[in-house]
């Protein structure tokens, strides 16, 4: 009866704190929108995602294989438009996730490679772009082994040393792992149940929470129980929490 009562004041402090947290936005599939990277920016996304796959000794932008297109290289759609923009007055802060939709051991080395050219860029301090990885990583207990400028996207459920928490910027998780809700009515409460643990639990090490795979519609960012959005829609998202 203690712990449930326990969890019952957590959560109504936890429900405080969410509700003076700005929503934050993840451009989610950025590379598939009719501007990459410019319409992220100019709705000030907290965070621009790019899916890479390795061909060759570049990094191709892309969802999968077949979708890989002559051109559509990390370098090109993003790092050159991120040096250009980092020098107008508009420049802010946010992470560049980049995705790795193959091994660690065969995409590392690409992405250090192509970074090279931009190192200062990712170091400085004050406003900065950080990149912070997804998809294969290496052994979290690794993750304070690697270059400042690496940052990781973190999971839930795992104990992190100190010094590997450090360098996770988020932690996310697949919405349908928790709920099968496909955003008709409300969440259903026992689902939301689950999803609120997972965000409280993260915030517990100060550390936001992002949903992907959730309903991308107005019905679910209403009800939305995490300070990040997962969205293919940024400019839609970013009118609708404007305006809330």
């Amino acid at each position: 009866m203690m712990a449930k009562h326990f969890l019952f004041l957590s959560m109504i402090f936890f429900s405080g704190w969410f509700d003076q947290t700005p929503i934050r936005i993840h451009s989610h599939n950025d590379y598939t929108h009719d501007r990459p990277f410019y319409e992220a920016v100019q709705n000030k996304a907290f965070s621009i995602e790019a899916d890479v796959f390795v061909v060759g000794d570049s990094l191709m932008v892309a969802h999968s294989k077949k979708e890989i297109k002559a051109g559509n290289t990390l370098d090109k759609m993003y790092l050159q438009p991120i040096l250009a923009f980092i020098k107008t007055k508009d420049f802010y802060s946010f992470q560049l996730m980049i995705d790795f939709k193959e091994s660690w051991d065969i995409t590392y080395p690409v992405l250090l490679k192509t970074l090279k050219p931009y190192e200062k860029l990712f170091s400085k301090r004050g406003k900065k772009v950080s990149i912070v990885i997804s998809g294969n990583r290496p052994p979290h207990n690794t993750f304070h082994l690697y270059p400042e400028m690496i940052k990781f996207d973190g999971l839930p459920g795992v104990n992190y040393a100190p010094e590997d928490l450090k360098k996770i910027t988020m932690i996310s998780a697949n919405f349908a792992d928790y709920s099968k809700w496909k955003g008709v009515g409300e969440i259903p409460e026992v689902d939301k149940d689950k999803l609120s643990a997972l965000v409280f639990a993260a915030y517990q090490i100060n550390k936001p929470f992002r949903f992907w795979g959730a309903p991308d519609t107005e019905n679910y960012w209403k009800q939305s129980l995490s300070g990040i959005i997962n969205t293919d829609k940024v400019t839609e998202a970013t009118n609708y929490f404007k305006t809330k």
